[in-house]
This record gives structure tokens, sequence and C-alpha cells, in this order.
């Protein structure tokens, strides 16, 4: 299909204005901002290629996310050297302005979700920080919502299991 001069101003008006969000969830879930730079350059540059394939009028959000994690999921295979590993990212750059945590919480917080098994950790960042439906992330991820909602369940339990004693320990009985 032949690219038509308006696309490029459409494709920056409705897909690149997700790229802080790519670039966000990307970071969580690679735990390494060049990794995350690349993924999120990488997904672009593949909505940029397939955009004429895009269904206007539908989620162009989901559709970037689809596009980053099947990316992030090929990709895999690559060894990360381990001077590439990344230092710990705060929970708080994802929660600003949602959160009543204290800063001793956040660090907690942070921990329990960066311990959560990669498949785990990303459904509760789609879920939990970005919003998304489960039936989206069943879409994004090409997984059975049943599978979605189990993966969410057993993260919330588990931060709920990690969480819990420090918030009780952290509760003022007047």
């Amino acid at each position: 299909m032949p690219f038509i001069p308006d696309q490029r101003q459409e494709f920056e008006r409705i897909a690149l204005v997700h790229r802080d969000v790519l670039l966000r969830v990307a970071s969580r879930i690679l735990r390494c901002e060049s990794l995350a730079e690349d993924a999120v350059q990488d997904t672009l540059l593949h909505a940029w290629r397939a955009f004429h394939q895009f269904e206007r009028g539908s989620n162009c959000r989901a559709w970037l996310f689809r596009i980053m994690l099947n990316g992030i999921r090929r990709n895999r295979r690559r060894a990360v050297p381990l001077a590439d590993l990344p230092a710990r990212q705060s929970l708080d750059t994802l929660m600003t302005g949602r959160s009543s945590f204290g800063s001793v919480a956040r660090l907690d917080a942070t921990a329990a979700v960066d311990a959560l098994p990669e498949t785990q950790r990303t459904i509760f960042l789609l879920s939990a920080v970005e919003g998304f439906t489960c039936k989206e992330i069943s879409g994004m991820q090409a997984i059975p919502i049943g599978t979605v909602m189990s993966r969410l369940s057993r993260c919330r339990a588990e931060l709920r299991k990690v969480l819990r004693p420090r918030i009780q320990v952290g509760k003022r009985t007047d």
C-alpha cells in the first residue's frame, strides 16, 4: 500500500504520543534503560512500517504494546552482559501521584514487584499501572484471558504476602 503524506502526521498524533508510556513499561520489564529504549525504538519503527494495517478508531496504545511485547519476547534469547544489568528503579516513577506510600514503603513495593517472575510483573504493570483490561492484555500477550487473570491473581497474592507484614508494622494504633 503506498504511503499517504498525511499518514505521517496521523502517526505522530496517535502513535508517538505513547512513547513515554512504552518506555516506562519496557524499563520495568527489561530492567535496563538502554534495552528499553531499543525496544521502544524497534516498536515505533515496526508500527511505522505497519501503520497502513492499523485499524483507525481502535486502541492504538494497545496495538503498540502488543508490538512491543512481541518484540521483547522475540529478543529474549539475547544474553545481557553483567555490566549491563540495571540498577533498581523506583516504583515511584510509575505511580507518581497515584500512591500515598512513604518512601520506605515505595522501596519495599519496588523490590516486591521486581521480585515477581517476568510474566507476572508484565501483566501487573499493564493492569495496575497502565490500566489495561484483562481482555486487552490477553490480546497483547496472545494468551487466554483466564491465564491473564490467573497470573494477575497470583501476582496480587504474592505482593500481599510480601507487603502485608510491612504495612502492619507501619500502622499506628492510637
